[in-house]
This record gives structure tokens, C-alpha cells and sequence, in this order.
């Protein structure tokens, strides 16, 4: 049988040499070691097993098995290192009795796995292995009692708000309002079917449709990484994603989350342009605006980070201990720079709710927002010079750091072994993709967006009646998908020129960013278009309300699906669209909890700490036009993401 087997690896490599040595076909997938594999979970359940994840390097030798997979591995931009083997492994069956003889019972059972191809492996790490359940961690422990203090008040409160319908008290305390779920539910649900003609915020409900549709887009950006991750059988289907241009153009995809920035910037500038005309804006009221961020962004992000430290143990499995298991430890040593918002900067290679970057460039870019409106505000003719020197610096910039690192421009055009370390030692992620200052663009173009408009509105002045500027808003989404696809051409063999590198490496987000936002002037301006029309829909309003919650939970609750499965995975195109169903319904479904519990309540009490409800009471006394903008405001900014 074992001369068969040697017989049958001449016969593919010979077949395979004839070819080009980076590609392999069906037939050599099956007969070349797998990348991954895993042994039966349910047979390591005894009282003394224990279940590691093992990772190995195949061993040079007389082989020509080992020298194509070494040759195919060379591509390094499209293929995992075929010469690294991964494995989930019962230590236990290979003789594995302590923690000190775990490494030499791994060895033993990595080179009986891999006899049959005549190669061998050094193992390289034990790690990750299933221990006896343990009781209730302290951080669990406080977990669930603050939970049950929060579901005590929240209840408590509700019944108090419901009952002072009858007997008139209760009814208008700030602070039972706060954690009612009535009251949460409403200003989750609430959609003005009549907005009047002075609420300049009237124009601005597509950013509902808009948050909506890029938080399916993160969604379906992560459903592929999170597979990237964990062990799949057929890790070729990833490799043959680099090689279409759909997949290509989805690998591109990142750069648009300059929408979000975008929304950000402008939500923050317009209503502090808004809050200017009656008072002035000082430095301690941008000191308040840096902290109501952190109080608006903190809660959920914290009580997601809590969960995912307190419940490594809510599920068993081998690729549970990988994706979840590992993230509780990880997320255990880096909490308090989330808390910080400072993790942007971390050194990669450590997997903590990676996906929540995002929040610490925004926080980032609110402080240096909330100083360049103090300048803004009293000097408006500041703000075209200080944005156009701020946006020439973040376009300079990236393009250095692509020159000076001899960076791909394309964010994620990073090989899937660099993806599954966590980005370890990834040049292009801590140098191009996660500092605050290549991130400038979309941000502040969304401040020049609010200075347009807000001044459009303050001379009556309809943009959606200039010809030229219509054309060009019908044409941006068109002009941002060109750039996108034009990343392509960095993913193919034949790579174009290294300052062609550097010009889109220096452009894309900056193009991406103008586009969007010249499209958001034109939403907001009520040009005519049926995908303005379109966002706008009345349904978006609270789906766009919870994007700020199931941005926080969709990857968890993305992990723990693809850990709770003790099979190694399949990837496939119908087993990417269904976990990408399965993560955006559920997710939305926890959101609601999450936002009636967490998000709108803590919302709620700081404004009450802060006075806020009484200001809105006094100002329902005397209704002015500024008035019914004040109050839209807040709520708007309850809900920027």
C-alpha cells in the first residue's frame, strides 16, 4: 500500500511539472497533505482527553511532493504556505498524559498523519487545548450580576413609567425614562411622518438607508474573514477569490468605510454649526462634545469587550477554542486600551474585536474635529485652506508610507496566511490602513459637506436646481465604483508600475471620499433620484438606528456560528451568502436587546445627568424655529455611528 501511495505522488508530480508549479488542480489538492484538518471531536470526550490545536512545519527533504508545495507557496500574495500544516489534534491518543508531554505526542501524531505523503513536520506550537470546564470566572461572575442590575432597573423602571399614566406621576422623571422600555422603544421606532418646513433636519433622512446599507456591506466584507480564520477543508476556493474580479472588487471594499467617517464629520460639524447660532462655542464645550462621544461610543463597545472576555466557555468544539477562546485571552490583556481608544495603534498579531478600529479613528477624528470647529466657527474662511492643507497631508502621507514600505495600494491585498495571524507583522495594515491621519479625507470632507450646506440654507440657495451639479450627483457612485475596480489591477501577476502603486495607494480613499460625499450634498439637497428616494425609505429609519449596536455584535455573533461547529468547515459561495443571512438577521435580533438595554438607556442618562430633559422642557414652553432644531439635533446625534 505504501509503494502504491509513493507510486501515486510520482505520477502527480510528474503530471505537475509539465505545468506551471503555482497551480495546483483538484486532483493534487487531494493527494498533497491538507492545510488543514482536524480529528473527531466527539472521540476526544473522555475524562482525560484534551484536544489541541497544532502548528507544524513541513520538514525539508528528498521530496518532490515538498518541493512543489514549497514552489506553490512562493506566491505569497494569493496563496496560504503550503508548506505550514495546521491541525486540531486528541494529544491524548498519542500518548499526551500531562501538559509537558503534549508537544511530544503532537509530534507523533503529526508525522503518522503525514506518513503517507513521506514527509514529516516539526511541530511548532501546542496551543489552545480543551481543559475541564471551570466554575463561573470572577469577570463572568460581575458580568451577570451587573446584567441582572441592569434588567432590575429596566423593568422597575418601566412599570413605574406605565403605572404614572394612571396616577400622573413618574410619567415625565428624566431618569425613569431613561431605562423605560417604553420610552426606549419609541425613540427606537419613532418616525416623523410630517417634519416641519423650519426643521432644516427634514432633508437629511436617507443617512438612515445609507448606515443601513454599509453595515450589510462590513457584514459581508467580515464573512469571508471570519472563514479565513478558521480551518476549512478546501482553503483553494480562498486562493481562487484572488483570481476573479468580483472578489477582487470586494477585496477593495474597505476603503469605504470613509462613508461612515464621512457621516460622522458631517453630523458632528452641522449640529455644531447649528448649536453656534444662539451660543458660543467654547473650549470646554468641545472638551463636553470629546466626552458625550465617549459616552455615546463606550457602553456598547465595553459590554460587547465584557462578553467576549467573560464567555470563553459558552460553547465547545476544537475551532471554538481557536476563534473564541483566543480572542477572550486576547481581549483580556488589550481591554483597557479599547477602553482608551487607542488600539488602532497596537501591535498586530493579537485578535481582540479587530473590527471596532474604527471607533478609535473616529474618536481620534472627533477630537481633532472638535478643535478645528472651535477655529471653523469664529473664522469661516478658514475652513477651505485648513481642510484642503489637512486632506494634501493624508494624500502625502500615503503615498510616502507606499513608497518608503514598497506597499501594495490595495488595503486588504494581504495573502490569506497573513489574514489568519492576525495580520501579523502586516506593514499595510498599521501603516496604510489603520492610522487616524491616512483616514483624514472622508471625515472632513463631510465638514466641508455641512459648511455647503448648512450655508445653502442660510441663503436659500437650491443646489438641486443647478444643471452641472446634478449631472455630477447621478455620476459619483458611478466615478467611486471605477476607483474601486481600478484596485484590480494591483491583485493581477503582472503588477502595474511602482508609481502607479504610489498615486492610488495616495488617491483611493481621498476619491472615494469626494464621491460619497459630493453624493450625500446631493441627498441632502433634494436632487432627484430614485436611489435617494430609495434611502429614504421609512423603513430604514429604525434599522439605521440599530447600526451602531450590530456593527459591535455581527462578528460575535459571526465567530461563535463558525466556532460552534465541531467539523472543519466548507467554503462555498452558498455557504458564504448563508452565513451572511444567518449573522445580519441574528444580529440585528440581538441589536434589539442591546440598544433597549444598553445603548439608548445610558444615552438617555447622561443627557438627564446633564440637564438635557429639562432643557427640553423649557423649550416646549417657548417653541422657536431654532428650537425644533435643537431637539431633532440630539436625537440625530443619538444615532450617529
Amino acid at each position: 500500500m505504501k509503494c502504491y501511495t509513493k507510486l501515486l505522488i510520482l505520477l502527480l508530480v510528474n503530471t505537475l511539472a509539465e505545468c506551471d508549479g503555482s497551480h495546483f488542480n483538484a486532483t493534487a489538492f487531494a493527494e498533497a497533505p491538507p492545510l488543514y484538518a482536524l480529528d473527531e471531536w466527539s472521540q476526544c470526550q473522555r475524562a482525560e482527553d484534551v484536544y489541541c490545536i497544532v502548528h507544524a512545519a513541513l520538514t525539508p527533504a528528498n521530496s518532490p511532493l515538498y518541493d512543489l508545495l514549497q514552489e506553490y507557496s512562493a506566491d505569497t500574495q494569493k496563496h496560504y504556505n503550503r508548506t505550514l500544516v495546521h491541525r486540531g489534534i486528541c494529544v491524548s491518543r498519542c500518548g499526551g498524559q500531562g501538559p509537558d508531554t503534549w508537544h511530544d505526542a503532537a509530534q507523533l501524531c503529526v508525522n503518522q498523519n503525514l506518513a503517507r505523503y513521506d514527509l514529516q513536520a516539526e511541530v511548532l506550537s501546542v496551543e489552545w487545548c480543551n481543559k475541564p470546564i471551570p466554575k463561573l470566572s470572577a469577570s463572568a461572575f460581575a458580568f451577570n450580576i451587573v446584567l441582572l442590575i441592569l434588567l432590575g432597573a429596566t423593568f422597575l423602571t418601566t412599570g413605574l413609567h406605565v403605572l404614572g399614566k394612571y396616577c400622573g406621576r413618574f410619567q415625565e422623571n428624566r431618569y425613569i425614562l431613561a431605562f423605560s422600555i417604553k420610552n426606549n422603544w419609541k425613540i427606537l421606532t419613532h418616525i416623523r411622518s410630517n417634519p416641519k418646513e423650519e426643521d432644516r433636519t427634514r432633508d437629511l433622512s436617507s443617512l438612515e438607508g445609507i448606515r443601513f446599507l454599509g453595515t450589510l456591506g462590513v457584514i459581508s466584507t467580515h464573512v469571508t474573514i471570519v472563514y479565513i480564520y478558521s480551518f476549512i477543508d478546501n482553503p483553494e476556493f480562498i486562493e481562487s477569490m484572488f483570481d476573479h474580479i468580483p472578489t477582487q472588487v470586494a477585496f477593495n471594499s474597505p476603503i469605504w468605510m470613509q462613508v461612515f467617517f464621512s457621516i460622522s464629520g458631517f453630523l458632528t460639524a452641522y449640529f455644531t454649526l447649528i448649536y453656534s447660532e444662539k451660543r458660543s462655542l467654547t473650549f470646554g464645550k468641545c472638551l463636553l462634545s470629546v466626552i458625550n462621544r465617549f459616552m455615546r461610543l463606550t457602553p456598547v463597545a465595553m459590554a460587547g469587550l465584557w462578553f467576549t472576555i467573560a464567555f470563553p466557555r459558552l460553547g465547545t468544539g476544537p475551532q471554538w477554542q481557536l476563534l473564541v477562546e483566543r480572542e477572550s485571552h486576547h481581549c483580556s490583556e488589550r481591554w483597557w486600551y479599547h477602553l482608551l481608544y487607542v488600539h488602532n495603534h497596537l501591535t498586530l498579531g493579537k485578535f481582540c474585536m479587530g473590527h471596532t478600529w474604527y471607533l478609535a479613528v473616529d474618536m481620534q477624528l472627533h477630537i481633532l474635529g472638535s478643535i478645528l470647529l472651535l477655529i471653523f466657527v469664529k473664522w469661516r474662511k478658514a475652513v477651505a485652506p485648513v481642510i484642503s492643507v489637512l486632506v494634501t497631508f493624508s494624500i502625502v502621507a500615503s503615498g510616502l508610507i507606499v513608497y518608503f514600505y514598497n506597499l501594495s495600494p490595495i488595503i486588504t491585498a494581504q495573502n490569506p496566511e497573513v489574514v489568519s495571524n492576525m495580520f501579523k507583522d502586516s506593514n499595510l495594515m498599521t501603516k496604510l490602513y489603520l492610522p487616524v491621519w491616512t483616514n483624514l479625507s472622508g471625515y472632513l470632507f463631510g465638514f466641508a459637506v455641512a459648511f455647503i450646506y448648512y450655508n445653502n440654507q442660510e441663503k436659500g440657495f437650491m443646489l438641486n436646481e443647478v444643471k452641472w451639479f446634478n449631472i455630477l450627483f447621478h455620476t459619483t457612485l458611478t466615478l467611486a465604483l471605477v476607483v474601486t475596480l481600478a484596485g484590480v489591477a494591483f491583485l493581477m501577476d503582472t503588477k502595474p508600475s511602482r508609481w502607479a502603486a504610489i498615486v492610488y495607494g495616495s488617491l483611493d480613499r481621498t476619491l472615494i471620499a469626494l464621491c460619497f460625499n459630493v453624493f450625500l450634498l446631493g441627498c441632502f439637497s433634494n436632487c432627484k433620484s430614485v436611489v435617494r428616494d430609495a434611502l429614504s425609505w421609512r423603513g430604514f429609519h429604525t434599522l439605521g438606528r440599530l447600526s451602531y449596536c450590530v456593527f459591535i455584535v455581527h462578528f460575535i455573533v459571526m465567530r461563535m456560528s463558525v466556532a460552534s461547529n465541531t467539523q472543519i468547515g466548507h467554503i462555498s459561495f452558498y455557504s458564504l451568502i448563508s452565513l451572511l443571512i444567518v449573522s445580519s438577521v441574528l444580529s440585528y435580533v440581538v441589536a434589539i436587546p442591546v440598544y433597549l438595554l444598553i445603548e439608548s438607556p445610558f444615552i438617555q442618562l447622561w443627557k438627564a445627568l446633564l440637564g438635557g430633559n429639562k432643557k427640553k422642557e423649557d423649550s416646549k414652553q417657548q417653541p422657536t424655529k431654532l428650537t425644533v432644531i435643537k431637539t431633532r439635533s440630539k436625537r440625530n446625534d443619538i444615532n450617529e455611528v
